[in-house]
């Protein structure tokens, strides 16, 4: 089986065209948290982890282009394309990092993750929970915007059931079908739940999930008080 970085360095260029097919709920999925991230006005800085191509930072940027963006992830081909998304825009800086195992670089006002982390066993979750924490200045919100495990063994069936039936029926090619169905076998899901216990354990004082369909979950912490 391919690594993680070769899969998806392999879908890099076709990657953002996938993305609405393969989510079913797209557009909730990265805008949720948009109102949440508006009330801190006084943000600057963001550190996105397992950045991809930079789609999550795309839709924030829309929000808040005085942002200045540093996006890392394992995969430099992913990378490739979030450069050439950002080409020519000043606040954004790229760097190859396995945020599984590497501390993270600097301080920021903000930090997000979408479909990455669900990649890490839950051990290493939680590590990169603390590591998440620590990397955020006082008053620093994170979002992580990814999959999560069924509550029970059923429910979760039914989640992964419904999604392939959904992707099946997306329109996408059926070669990008079957890599699609090729790369969950990497994934590594905990449940909603569990994570939430994790980011408070690391000291995040406030923590929710704002967001559930199905499979796909949008969660927050924030270091200090949420206003």
């Amino acid at each position: 089986m391919h690594t993680v970085k070769e899969q998806f360095d392999a879908v890099s260029a076709r990657y953002d065209q996938q993305r609405p097919y393969l989510i079913p709920c797209y557009d909730d999925f990265y805008a949720v948290a948009n109102p949440l991230l508006r009330r801190r006005p006084r943000a600057r800085t963001v550190l996105d982890v397992g950045a991809g191509t930079g789609l999550f930072s795309s839709f924030l940027y829309q929000q808040r282009p005085d942002l200045e963006f540093t996006l890392v992830d394992l995969a430099p081909e992913m990378l490739a394309v979030a450069r050439q998304r950002f080409a020519g825009l000043p606040g954004f800086a790229f760097r190859e990092l396995d945020f599984a195992a590497e501390n993270l670089p600097g301080t920021y006002d903000l930090v997000i993750s979408s479909l990455a982390i669900h990649h890490l066993p839950d051990a290493a979750k939680a590590s990169l929970y603390q590591r998440i924490y620590g990397a955020l200045n006082p008053g620093g919100l994170f979002v992580n915007a990814d999959q999560v495990l069924g509550r029970t063994a059923g429910f979760d069936a039914f989640y992964r059931r419904d999604w392939r039936a959904t992707v099946r029926h997306s329109g996408l090619p059926e070669e990008a079908i079957g890599q699609a169905f090729e790369r969950v076998k990497l994934d590594d899901f905990g449940t909603l739940e569990a994570q939430l216990r994790m980011l408070e354990a690391a000291g995040f004082q406030e923590v929710d999930c704002l967001y559930k369909n199905l499979s796909f979950a949008v969660l927050a912490g924030a270091k200090g008080d949420l206003e």
